[in-house]
């Protein structure tokens, strides 16, 4: 059903979104025959052929559709009952393409593809990261309660098959919803045990994710020396690009409120420009909004306020977006432009029980009705982070320059 509305909601049948949506309809129908192991219709497999001739060159999903396609036509005459099948494989491929993209609902519908028909040991393999993507994709839209079940499925699977890895990552994945919520404690302590088991099982990379998350939590729990510190650590661990922006980006944000401006906007720049995932495109042009207000640059602000008023966000950056808006409004004197976005702030918390900013959407409303703008006075970084901080720009571009070895070498 979500490749049908996508196609509903698109502007016309000439757009991009439309032929690639069309694109990925096909092959997911053609993945269902396929499964059945029955031979794969040639009309089914020419009109991939063609969906996908009709692709704009540069779209990110392209790529993979082209490989899944030929794996297709690979077991066009029925599907392989071995290890030597890479269908799910290039399906898990396209799934990721449609995330970067912030294709939630379309990412969804290939990772429910894989966890149905995984069947041989190597496709069952990736099905804890299906399980872990499909949640993920979830959060993204506010579904907490069905995330929650999702993660839990994919750690029934995957302790079942003794892949402790996948379980490890699945907890990370667990405790995000517990910090969201506001259950700070809880969070932390299932982090501090993924990162000692992590440690102890020899995986750096799952180590690393734990100890962001770690960090994430620390900072929302106020404690800003200990996690800028463990931000840094996880950034020196990091082996993927994606996991290191993530980390860059919350650097960012307790650079900004340790009121270190230009490196944070000079950091989000970068991110706003060079992420390999749309979601920390958008979150670091929420950002670079507020620090345009900050700036008491109202036009640039406002220029930032309304380009992402045209975007799709997920549902945390969609109350961040709108409580930055409602300071912004307060700081250029629009009590009731400033009203109207604190109500969206308000509702999009509720609605999605993002108690983290439960506290902030309060004090906001008090700066409201008391006319006073909201103020956000910097504390003082104490020399050690001072340190981090100074060095943050030369991790920014070795990360920008794909140079791990010298990402760590800028922060050591």
């Amino acid at each position: 059903m979500a490749y049908f509305r996508a196609l509903a909601d698109a502007p016309s049948e000439q757009s991009s979104g439309w032929r690639c949506t069309l694109a990925g309809l096909v092959a997911m129908r053609l993945i269902d025959a396929w499964a059945t192991e029955d031979p794969l219709p040639d009309a089914g497999l020419r009109a991939l052929e063609r969906a996908i001739n009709m692709m704009d060159v540069d779209a990110p999903e392209r790529r993979a559709l082209r490989s899944l396609g030929e794996a297709l036509l690979g077991e066009a005459s029925g599907r392989k009952d071995n290890e030597g099948s890479c269908v799910l494989d290039r399906t898990r491929a396209y799934g990721e393409s449609l995330w970067l993209t912030a294709e939630w609902a379309l990412a969804s519908d290939a990772c429910r593809t894989i966890i149905r028909h995984a069947r041989t040991t190597a496709e069952q393999q990736i099905v804890p990261q299906a399980y872990d993507r499909l949640g993920q994709c979830l959060l993204a839209r506010g579904r907490q309660d069905r995330a929650i079940e999702i993660f839990q499925a994919g750690r029934s699977f995957a302790s079942a098959r003794g892949d402790f890895r996948s379980d490890l990552c699945l907890r990370i994945s667990e405790a995000s919803i517990d910090r969201i919520r506001g259950n700070y404690m809880a969070a932390e302590c299932i982090l501090d045990d993924v990162i000692a088991d992590a440690t102890f099982a020899e995986l750096p990379d799952v180590r690393a994710r734990a100890t962001h998350d770690r960090g994430v939590t620390a900072f929302h729990r106020g404690d800003d020396v200990r996690a800028l510190s463990l931000y840094f650590q996880a950034l020196r661990e990091y082996g993927t690009d994606a996991g290191a922006d993530r980390v860059l980006a919350d650097i960012a944000l307790a650079v900004l409120k340790f009121g270190y401006h230009d490196i944070a906007r000079d950091v989000l720049v970068i991110l706003e420009r060079d992420s390999v995932e749309q979601v920390q495109r958008w979150g670091a042009t929420v950002n670079l909004m507020r620090i345009a207000a900050l700036d008491d640059n109202e036009q640039l602000f406002d220029g930032y306020r309304r380009s992402l008023s045209r975007v799709r966000l997920p549902v945390r950056q969609l109350a961040h977006y709108h409580l930055f808006a409602a300071w912004g409004w307060l700081r250029f004197d629009q009590p009731l432009l400033a009203r109207r976005e604190l109500t969206k702030a308000q509702y999009v918390v509720r609605r999605y029980r993002i108690t983290e900013l439960d506290d902030d959407v309060s004090a906001s409303l008090t700066s409201l009705e008391s006319k006073a703008p909201v103020l956000e006075t910097p504390p003082t970084a104490p020399p050690d982070l001072r340190l981090l901080i100074d060095r943050t720009p030369a991790a920014v571009v070795a990360w920008q320059n794909g140079r791990r070895s010298e990402c760590r070498k800028a922060i050591a």
